[in-house]
């Protein structure tokens, strides 16, 4: 890793100084580079071992790019040899002046009891330099090469988060001289100058420190041996191995500042309990009034409480969008076509658990634009347009939904192609095709086993993805609908919750049973006489100013008891999925409520128009519907 990684920055090194230029071939070695060190990560992971394979190839592409490129190119600049930078004097004053701990002191005296050296580096990293924490690391890793560091200023934690200027100093353990360090450093990438010098203490701190080290090998029975100066003069003696596991990453940073609105709202939801216990003493006159304001004052901070973990929930979809632009260039090679990929909203927030399942179907929707979207160079130069194909991704937040579409400039999708392939291949009959409009044509692309694509390629072809795109995005209660123009392009568009935890939901009642219904699905509630319904080709529909609505009757479907059927009018649910309308018949109404999602589990097999349950406030529980299916 070591090896790869050096060669890796050497190159990026010649680049950032003007004496090479980045070409399409040195890019796919360093991609290149980089799977093969996240081949040797993963097998450290799995095994605590790194794996055989030594990746001679990649290493001797980078020398040989770097050997004609350093030929080509002049330098931008005049490099300074290293060797020529005076020490700052600025690195001296650091260094003497940061205070030694107690226990640090103690360190030193005891290297000096068994002849080893205590040497204080300042180290100056270049102005340029893009990941202080990581150059910081790297320099440390070589510093305990050569002994045992005992103190860093500022902090190691402060130098992993990149809370430093360009400097910083470190105190070493060694049976080295500091030049011999200093040249070590050096040898790092992005270093600009060392300065080390050696530390001494007083010689009254020397004689206090000598006495406390004996009294404590006293104290503890346990005479200095021959193996305790040996350990500490190879520097350090070795951990014990421990067996590595595969690490899973389950955590999300979070904002300190979003901690202490929890902390500040979790501390008021004990005021808030305690005022309610309290109420117990109080007398039958003041109880009515103290028992709603203390409701209405708990309503309100489990609401706040509600977001605020949801917030610390929340993280930037940049993390799944990342691995896209390399995925875009290599489809470029394997397709041969010349396309680019523009991407939006990457600070867009979105549940863990959403974040956790998007990236696959965001895959298939890319690959698909890539194979089917864009057309050849040929075809796009034909059509007018420009050589390179363009691929949009955006993402964006809408109310309580996030948005993300993907979209192309390509040929858009030919219903009429949609239509011969669904008759062809079985999956509709030559009539029922003739009944459907171009918008119900393009949802065929969403059944399992349907491709218009005329040869199975690596990327796609065999009917699997959009139908798989379709399963994933509605299993996170989320919706996908495709639209096109022909000769412009195609969009799908991903809408999905903000939360899957708990969310606003619309109660309803059939036939006794009680059922919830997603807020965000439904348009409006409206109450209709009977025989405002209609039959349209053997469906019920009716017609909600000017605009033609299906019906389901949600009790038959549910297979509900009956319930009063004698009066002349009825309530209907408007729901929505994309531009598709559907009016859902209830017989009760009971109002708006937040519920708290919870799994039935895998031992009741439900149908999918059930998306989970909840338990609501007398205990009951009552299921909740997803209305995607539905209509």
């Amino acid at each position: 890793m070591q090896r790869l990684t050096h060669e890796m920055e050497s190159v990026f090194s010649e680049i950032r100084n003007g004496k090479m230029k980045a070409t399409s071939e040195l890019v796919d070695i360093l991609f290149k580079g980089i799977d093969a060190l996240e081949s040797y990560l993963s097998h450290i992971q799995e095994s605590a071992d790194e794996g055989t394979e030594e990746y001679e190839d990649i290493l001797a592409s980078l020398k040989n790019i770097q050997d004609k490129g350093l030929q080509t190119e002049k330098p931008s600049q005049e490099v300074i040899p290293a060797a020529a930078v005076e020490p700052s004097e600025y690195g001296k004053m650091l260094f003497k002046g940061v205070k030694l701990e107690e226990h640090e002191k103690k360190a030193v005296a005891k290297a000096d009891m068994i002849d080893l050296n205590v040497v204080g580096l300042t180290v100056y990293i270049q102005e340029y330099c893009v990941l202080k924490g990581a150059r910081a690391f790297m320099i440390n890793r070589t510093i305990e090469e050569h002994g045992e560091i005992i103190k860093l200023y500022p902090s190691a934690q402060d130098l992993e988060d990149e809370k430093y200027d360009l400097h910083y100093s470190a105190f070493v353990i060694t049976k080295d001289a500091p030049d011999k360090l200093t040249d070590a450093v050096m040898n790092v990438s992005e270093v600009k100058e060392v300065y080390a010098d050696y530390i001494r203490l007083s010689d009254e701190e020397y004689e206090y420190y000598r006495n406390a080290i004996k009294e404590d090998e006293a104290a503890q029975h346990k005479p200095k041996t021959v193996n305790d100066t040996d350990s500490l003069k190879a520097g350090s003696a070795p951990a014990p191995k421990q067996s590595i596991k595969p690490i899973s990453n389950r955590s999300v940073r979070v904002d300190i500042d979003k901690l202490d609105v929890l902390m500040n709202l979790v501390s008021e939801l004990i005021i808030a309990k305690n005022s309610l216990v309290s109420i117990s003493s109080s007398s039958e006159i003041q109880l009515d009034n103290i028992f709603t304001e203390q409701m209405e004052y708990l309503e309100r901070v489990t609401t706040n409480l509600h977001e605020s973990v949801m917030k610390v929930r929340m993280v930037p979809i940049e993390s799944v969008l990342n691995r896209f632009p390399r995925m875009i260039r290599d489809l470029s090679k394997e397709l041969n076509k010349e396309m680019e990929l523009y991407i939006t909203g990457e600070d867009t927030e979105l549940d863990r658990t959403v974040i956790d399942e998007i990236g696959e179907p965001l895959m298939h929707l890319l690959r698909n634009a890539a194979d089917h979207g864009l057309e050849s160079r040929d075809e796009r130069v034909r059509a007018g347009k420009d050589v390179k194909g363009s691929i949009f991704l955006d993402a964006y937040q809408d109310g309580n939904n996030v948005v993300i579409e993907v979209r192309d400039d390509g040929a858009g999708i030919n219903p009429d192609k949609i239509r011969k392939k669904a008759v062809e291949k079985g999956f509709l009959t030559e009539e029922q095709i003739k009944r459907m409009s171009d918008k119900d044509i393009l949802d065929i692309l969403f059944q399992p086993g349907f491709s218009t694509s005329e040869k199975v390629s690596d990327v796609s072809g065999r009917g699997v993805g959009l139908d798989v795109v379709k399963t994933k995005i509605e299993a996170l209660g989320g919706e996908l609908e495709a639209k096109t123009i022909l000769g412009q392009g195609s969009n799908f568009i991903i809408r999905l919750p903000l939360t899957l935890a708990i969310i606003q939901t619309l109660m309803i009642g059939l036939g006794g049973e009680k059922y919830a219904l997603p807020l965000g699905n439904i348009q409006t509630i409206e109450s209709l006489k009977k025989k405002e319904i209609k039959n349209v080709q053997d469906r019920e529909v009716i017609n909600l100013r000017g605009t033609v609505i299906p019906i389901i009757r949600l009790g038959n479907l549910l297979d509900c008891p009956r319930g009063d059927n004698s009066s002349e009018m009825i309530t209907a649910v408007i729901v929505k999925k994309g531009e598709k309308l559907a009016g859902l018949i209830i017989d009760e109404l009971f109002g708006q409520q937040e519920i708290v999602i919870k799994s039935i589990g895998k031992y009741i097999k439900y149908h999918k128009i059930v998306s989970g349950a909840t338990i609501l406030g007398n205990g009951e529980v009552a299921l909740i519907l997803d209305v995607n299916s539905l209509v």
